[in-house]
């Protein structure tokens, strides 16, 4: 049998890649008993996929002699094959493995807009400075999470842990009413529940109507407010009221980034939310990726940040933000 008789034979009767492996530790090994030591198996075993392979291929590739085992011509065809197929198999191994512990490529990451507005936004650029080969995607979690959009790993307020789908807590955000010092200026301070009542608000209208992030309490508050203005971006919201236009619920880390600009109103009521971090399925193994989730970790320390811990800590306790609390 030639070399070109032998590539069509084994390009189309092998499907096995255990019956090659078999082939290769006889042809490497000289014996049969000797293959079965090295793959762990019985001498059965090894005579018995051996007869079967060289019956798929139509062709004799070894014969046995007292001194063990010889390549027939077809044989020795069949072992430069096996042998470029390992070749390329490690090369496979090597390079796009290798290029996934790499660290270096796109990765996408879909947030939330208010935490990417406003919390990662402003980490991106040391992010790039130690990561200059990491292209980052931030994509909002409004936008078709398919086709070059689909993320590899998500910032959430929904874990949806499944077997296939990695999710740690990552941050829990603590919400308590505030205003802008234009707005307090403009309006006066509220010196009781009643002049906070009478006062204009706004309120984020949740695109997802599936998530119900506000308890009982929160909605029975929404019954004795006017909302005189609504979105369903919450970066858009907070510059809404950062620029004067009514209070709203904000998350504590807002005032330790703007503890000059907003006031917070202290009446006893505050909501929290927690903050998943998500990898997408086989993306955790990926070295780019993991980088990003690491980064991610990083700059959501509850350590370093109390803002973030599970625990309500009040502004106060960690910024010099101007506190308003109405009298009964």
């Amino acid at each position: 049998m030639d070399s070109q008789e032998t590539d069509t034979l084994l390009r189309r009767n092998l499907f096995d890649w255990d019956d090659l492996q078999i082939f290769h530790a006889v042809a490497t090994t000289g014996s049969m008993s000797a293959a079965a030591t090295a793959l762990g198996c019985q001498q059965s075993t090894i005579s018995k996929r051996m007869r079967q392979l060289e019956s798929r291929l139509g062709s004799q590739l070894i014969e046995r002699h007292a001194g063990g085992i010889m390549l027939t011509p077809a044989g020795e065809n069949a072992f430069d094959y096996v042998l470029t197929m390992q070749r390329s198999a490690h090369q496979l191994e090597t390079q796009i493995a290798g290029r996934d512990r790499a660290m270096e490529g796109e990765v996408t990451l879909r947030a939330p807009d208010g935490l990417s507005s406003f919390w990662l936004a402003r980490h991106v650029p040391e992010f790039q400075r130690t990561h200059p080969a990491i292209d980052l995607k931030l994509l909002g979690d409004h936008s078709a999470a398919t086709g070059e959009n689909a993320s590899s790993l998500a910032v959430t307020f929904v874990p949806e842990k499944t077997m296939d789908t990695q999710a740690e807590l990552l941050a829990t955000l603590h919400y308590m009413p505030v205003a802008s010092r234009e707005f307090i200026e403009t309006y006066g301070a509220p010196r009781s529940l009643v002049d906070v009542m009478n006062l204009r608000f706004a309120t984020l209208e949740q695109y997802d109507r599936s998530l119900s992030l506000w308890g009982e309490k929160a909605e029975a508050a929404d019954t004795l407010i006017k909302y005189s203005f609504r979105t369903d971006l919450s970066s858009v919201l907070f510059e809404v009221v950062r620029h004067g236009g009514g209070i709203a619920m904000a998350p504590t880390y807002l005032a330790a980034l703007y503890a000059d600009e907003l006031v917070v109103l202290d009446y006893d009521f505050h909501q929290d939310i927690r903050v998943w971090l998500k990898y997408m399925p086989g993306s955790r193994g990926i070295g780019r990726i993991k980088c990003v989730g690491d980064w991610i970790t990083d700059i959501f320390n509850r350590r370093n940040n109390p803002w973030f811990r599970e625990e309500f800590c009040h502004p106060r306790e960690f910024c010099g933000i101007d506190v308003i609390r109405p009298q009964p």
